[in-house]
């Protein structure tokens, strides 16, 4: 599992970010979605995660979703908005097509393997930019 712990200077909402960051692993990581989304095997006890709670996360308790340029230098550097816009372009209009579908019909879809792999990118490229010394 990549290193989400990282401090982050130039973020004002550094536990936010780490949200999205988490966020962002379960969305890169089909295998994780089917043992939680799907069969209910959490990695921590306590923890409940499924899609719903992804799209919470990233649209509605953080907004970094569908727009992530607002959210620069309070939970995103610059570096990371095209990646983030990338998985929105894949996510965004899975979502407004499936709507409240069961998690199940999201990771059959045809377009899901697309959305994982954006968020496979947006995920290292934040974990790339995730402090000021790595912003090289």
């Amino acid at each position: 599992m990549v290193d989400l712990e990282r401090a982050v200077s130039g973020i004002e909402f550094p536990a936010m970010r780490h949200e999205v960051l988490l966020t962002l692993a379960s969305l890169a990581d089909p295998d994780y979605q089917r043992r939680a989304w799907l069969n209910g095997e959490f990695e921590r006890e306590g923890i409940y995660e499924d899609f719903s709670l992804a799209v919470n996360i990233l649209y509605d308790d953080t907004a970094v979703l569908p727009d992530p340029g607002p959210a620069v230098g309070w939970i995103v550097f610059e570096g990371e908005v095209a990646s983030l816009r990338a998985l929105s372009l894949s996510l965004t209009p899975l979502i407004d097509q499936l709507g409240d579908s069961p998690d199940g019909v999201y990771l059959e879809a045809a377009e899901w393997p697309t959305v994982v792999d954006a968020a496979a990118v947006a995920l290292a490229t934040m974990v790339r930019h995730g402090s000021l010394e790595d912003r090289g």
